[in-house]
């Protein structure tokens, strides 16, 4: 019974410990403008929001990952309407704690 116990706690730390590494890994990638989780769990690739036609608002980019979730938000340049600033980035936890914040 005990081996059993100790089988089953061995599997589960390495669970945990395979996730965290996935989520460090995830959370690097967000720092790079572009770039996307690798799994991707909504129906559509990344949901917009935001009015992107609009030239003073800003937009934001919400993918959702295994467990967590990326939010990207864009500024528009002043002297032009079809480039954007990668102005800021989190990283949701379940989307309740925000883990990682970064501002450009």
């Amino acid at each position: 019974m005990r081996k059993t116990f100790k089988v089953i706690g061995i599997v589960l730390i390495i669970i945990v410990l395979i996730y965290a590494l996935f989520i460090i890994e995830e959370s690097i990638r967000l720092k790079k403008d572009g770039e996307y989780p690798l799994i991707i769990t909504n129906s559509k690739y990344c949901n917009k929001n935001g009015n992107i036609n609009s030239i003073s608002s800003n937009y934001e980019i919400k993918c959702n990952g295994l467990g967590y979730s990326i939010i990207r938000e864009y500024s528009p340049r002043e002297e032009s309407s079809d480039i954007y600033y990668y102005i800021r980035g989190e990283f949701w936890l379940f989307d309740k704690y925000l883990l990682w914040g970064w501002i450009t």
